[in-house]
């Protein structure tokens, strides 16, 4: 078991406000509810915006773009998990779930087979 939280980074492009729906900061803040909620501390979610300081800082996932990959890209613990779209909570649990249990993917629920 990981004795290390587990970091996701959503990587978006610039919130721009036009007043209609959720913004990339705030469904971030949703999911990062929703992961805590069901990894309490051992999670943490953070926001990049494209293009400030702070993105310069991730060179795999300004490659992944140059690449052509489409925003949002999610980063788990360094790697790379989901690009374009909406945020895959589902995907995004699994990965974490994933780094805390040393890379082995792990049921929440043992599966009964019918």
């Amino acid at each position: 078991m990981a004795t290390h939280a587990v970091t996701v980074r959503v990587f978006a492009a610039p919130d721009a406000s036009c007043g209609h729906g959720p913004t990339w900061s705030s469904a971030t803040a949703f999911m990062a509810t929703r992961l805590r909620r069901r990894f309490s501390d051992q999670v943490v979610v953070e926001h990049v915006e494209m293009f400030t300081a702070r993105s310069f800082e991730f060179p795999d996932v300004l490659t992944a773009i140059q690449g052509g990959s489409p925003l949002p890209i999610v980063v788990v613990d360094g790697r790379i998990v989901s690009e374009g779209g909406k945020l895959p909570e589902p995907i995004i649990g699994r990965a974490v779930a994933e780094a805390l249990n040393g890379g082995v993917a792990r049921e929440d629920k043992p599966r009964v087979e019918r």
